[in-house]
């Protein structure tokens, strides 16, 4: 079947490790699957994820949610940026 591949993909997402990012507005950020914070204040949040960083600036960001593997961050929002290693 065609869409073989793209059930495979899908399903790699959802329970796979890589990370899901979900931006709602210019309020609101959710990371799934993340590793651990690297640096964190009012102005930028740093995120652990499996083979990547995603760097979430912004004025008056709040952790808004924390658990093992998802996270919130609130505040107004101004840039989400993903960056690999090497």
């Amino acid at each position: 079947m065609a869409h073989d591949g793209f059930g495979a993909a899908m399903l790699e997402d959802l329970h796979g490790s890589r990370p899901r990012v979900e931006i709602i507005g210019n309020s609101r950020v959710v990371v799934e699957n993340h590793r651990g914070i690297q640096e964190y204040d009012d102005g930028l949040l740093r995120v652990k994820c499996c083979g990547c960083e995603v760097r979430i600036t912004g004025a008056g960001l709040t952790l808004a949610a924390l658990s093992l593997d998802e996270l919130a961050v609130t505040g107004r929002i101004v840039s989400v940026e993903y960056t690999t290693a090497g």
